[in-house]
């Protein structure tokens, strides 16, 4: 994966932004003298479905996005329960994934680059890094990060399995 190592800065800069100004714009009411307020009820807990073993296993394929990187990329990720790999087509570069642990509908794999590793002599080749994998119906969706020269590079996607 050929990575901007300034995006994910960017990403968090523009995210902590948005928070500064939604905070400083927002006001709190309170209600009028001798005003009755409703009970509020708490917003409802969005969980993610538990996956065992057997459904992290199979093919996904899509595309993922890299925030200050100026097009999409293609990913095909296979996976067998505890490892698996990636596959960049148009970079020429494949991973190997294991998985160190899942929580609830979440896995989250470490991914070591075999072939076309980033050579920091030339600044081509993908860098090994960190997924976070949540199935949802047939889809696959990932969100994929590492450190570059101290800053955060991300990427995310939407995958689509791959039926037999």
């Amino acid at each position: 994966m050929k990575h901007a190592p300034l995006a994910g800065v960017a990403l968090c800069v523009a995210i902590l932004a948005a928070s500064a100004a939604g905070a400083a714009g927002t006001a709190t009411v309170a209600p009028a003298a001798g005003a009755t307020t409703a009970p509020q009820k708490p917003p409802p807990k969005v969980v993610a479905k538990a996956v065992t073993a057997a459904e992290w296993t199979g093919t996904w394929t899509g595309s993922l996005t890299q925030p200050g990187h100026p097009k999409s990329y293609a990913i095909s990720v296979t996976l067998a329960g505890k490892t698996g790999q990636t596959t960049y087509p148009g970079q020429n570069c494949t991973g190997k994934l294991t998985r160190v642990g899942t929580s609830g509908g979440y896995a989250f794999f470490t991914e070591i680059i075999t072939t076309g590793k980033f050579d920091p002599a030339t600044k081509a080749g993908c860098l090994d890094g960190g997924l976070t994998l949540q199935q949802d119906g047939g889809k696959l969706i990932m969100a994929w990060m590492t450190a570059h020269d101290g800053k955060a590079v991300v990427a995310y996607g939407s995958l689509d399995e791959q039926k037999k």
